[in-house]
């Protein structure tokens, strides 16, 4: 398999072994000047910082064990040996020279490996001598256990000396503590790779998932929605059976139910709804993965992010073409995306970061759980089927390698003028100032996809003049510019009451006709099914959600003809709930008058100094 040219800065190639570096073992009976003894034993002044406060805590120990080689869990074959559940910490090793280790506690010779008590000699930093191999929180020393008191595990079950209470609280808060660990060191070293992360997954921790999930989405193939009352009435029991047959892995996801959804465009859009349990693991997986790949994904990316949305998207947009030299756009769009995923390659981009066999093992078990249509299963070798908790996630995290990465620090590192994309999951715009450069990309990036597995839409893919200055031009020459679509919305080379350039957006005429339809065809099925003042006000909700997506700069036109239609619609199937009409046109609008729908409204201001201004 052909290795990949471009990852993390710093990092190592798919597929490379990552390096390590003994850890010499110093000279036995050695101890720093800092060591003091005290009732037969050495009480160590170390700093140790918990969360963000850096403090100094005593930390009584017997012994200070140094352990000399790797133990990686890949090299010395131990990394899938712990269980889902267990007392592992999230550990984790850094690639390169000096690469740091956490320490493994033994209790004596063992394999004649030598150990000593004691510090390590190092080199003092400001005449203080610091701890060896140590990265903030990670001490050599073994903490003191309160299984009483705490009754917690690993990190939040340590009870330190001084006295203070530990990170371990009722309800899950302690497993949020661990993924705010886990994120703040990532964050802080970008070659960090966690070796032990699947023992997170455990009751506490997917109760709180299971109250995450929607109420009032479609079931799996196991006909089981979250308001059940068979599952959330026996909630603790069926967790405590899921947890425990996922550490004996005899936890098997079930094969996603296949439904389809129609494109705006036409055709239709194969979604895979997974079972009421594979939601709750996971929802889990995915504040996993959230935690260590947000602090790497980059700006470019808006889709599925915590605190990013469509919007976010669209005003990065707006100030690149606005303020930006941008003559020409790369609209491309990839064919079939969430069904043509590489399994193999997306395991090699986890890898990248973690290293826990145990949590990348149940990743693959969700990747080939397989797809239910029609009572016959289908085997998937290829893919991530929309619908689930976790493929956004995945998909962010393949594009990430695949394009955002390749984009930012190879692309237009060889550009000679200005170029800005905007990545919304699958579906991304290109700007660019010069013609040669974006054709050069669109050719360039159909290589990069196919080492991926994936293919560029040719029918959907073009290159186009759009911009300040294509607008001027076409104005002196009495033509229009071209237009393209992204996130429902038609972008267009429009202008100011001055006359000056501005950026243009409506709704998409697809996206427009097909939300004109299904709300004809809602306002059909439940003419009927309730009395008019019920569904009423879930018409009124409609609108209000139709009004806050689209209720954008510039598309007060499209709003207000969206209201006409739904009004003639509604007039239309309020007077066919019977064989006798119910209300002429004065009766109906005067029901309006004491019964109004909401009216359209813009709830995104575009044509304003954004703070978030453009990422080049």
């Amino acid at each position: 398999m052909k290795q990949l040219s471009l990852f993390a800065e710093g990092g190592v190639q798919l597929g490379e072994r990552p390096a390590t570096t003994p850890i010499p073992s110093p000279a036995c009976g050695e101890v720093t000047s800092r060591m003091k003894p005290g009732g037969g034993r050495y009480r160590a002044a170390t700093k140790v910082k918990v969360l963000s406060p850096e403090r100094t805590s005593v930390v009584e120990a017997e012994a200070f064990h140094f352990v000399e080689g790797s133990i990686d869990p890949a090299a010395d074959g131990e990394g899938g040996s712990t269980p889902p559940g267990s007392e592992a910490v999230a550990r984790y090793q850094r690639d390169g020279v000096g690469t740091r280790l956490p320490v493994r506690r033994q209790t004596g010779e063992a394999q004649g490996v030598p150990q000593c008590r004691g510090v390590c000699g190092a080199k003092p930093i400001d005449g203080k001598a610091p701890q060896m191999m140590l990265w903030e929180s990670d001490q050599p020393i073994v903490p003191k256990k309160s299984r009483k008191r705490d009754g917690g595990k690993g990190l939040a079950g340590m009870r330190w000396a001084d006295g203070k209470t530990s990170s371990t609280h009722r309800g899950g808060q302690g497993v949020s503590t661990k993924l705010s660990v886990i994120t703040q060191r990532a964050r802080e070293d970008p070659r960090c790779k966690f070796t032990s992360l699947v023992h997170l997954l455990n009751e506490d921790f997917l109760r709180g998932c299971f109250r995450e999930l929607k109420r009032d989405k479609a079931p799996g193939i196991d006909g089981v929605t979250v308001r059940v009352r068979e599952y959330e009435a026996h909630l603790e029991e069926n967790l405590r059976d899921l947890v425990g047959r996922m550490k004996g892995w005899r936890y098997r996801p079930q094969p996603a139910r296949r439904v389809y959804i129609p494109k705006p465009k036409g055709g239709k859009r194969p979604l895979g709804i997974p079972a009421v349990e594979d939601k709750i693991v996971q929802m889990g997986i995915k504040k996993i993965l959230e935690a260590i790949y947000e602090c790497d994904f980059l700006d470019v990316s808006y889709g599925f992010r915590p605190n990013r949305s469509c919007h976010d998207a669209l005003d990065v947009l707006d100030k690149a073409i606005m303020r930006g030299p941008v003559n020409f756009v790369v609209d491309m769009d990839i064919e079939r995306f969430f069904d043509t995923v590489d399994h193999a390659r997306l395991m090699e981009c986890l890898g990248q970061r973690i290293k826990d066999r145990n949590l990348l093992r149940l990743i693959g078990r969700f990747l080939r759980a397989g797809i239910m249509e029609e009572g016959r299963y289908l085997e998937t070798d290829r893919g991530t089927p929309q619908g689930g908790v976790l493929s956004p996630i995945l998909a962010n995290i393949y594009l990430h390698y695949a394009l955002d990465l390749w984009f930012e620090r190879k692309v237009k590192g060889r550009l000679r003028g200005f170029a800005q994309m905007v990545r919304y999951a699958d579906d991304f715009i290109v700007c660019f100032q010069y013609r040669d450069e974006a054709e050069a990309f669109g050719k360039a990036l159909r290589e990069r996809l196919a080492e991926f597995g994936l293919r560029i839409s040719e029918q959907k893919s073009r290159v186009i003049e759009f911009g300040r200055y294509p607008w001027q031009r076409a104005q002196r020459q009495d033509k229009r510019v071209a237009t393209f679509d992204f996130l429902g919305f038609t972008h267009y080379c429009d202008k100011t009451r001055r006359g000056k350039f501005k950026l243009g957006r409506r709704t998409a005429k697809s996206r427009f006709s097909q939300k004109v339809k299904e709300m004809g065809k809602w306002l059909k099925s439940i003419r009927s099914t309730l009395k008019l003042e019920q569904w009423w006000k879930v018409l009124k909700w409609k609108l209000i959600g139709h009004y806050r997506y689209y209720g954008i700069s510039g598309n007060m036109v499209r709003l207000r003809a969206f209201y006409k239609e739904i009004i003639r619609l509604a007039y239309k199937w309020i007077n066919r709930r019977s064989q006798k009409r119910s209300y002429n046109w004065r009766q109906f609008s005067r029901y309006l008058v004491y019964n109004p729908l909401p009216k359209p409204r813009i709830y995104h201001l575009m044509y304003t100094l954004s703070s978030q201004g453009m990422h080049s």
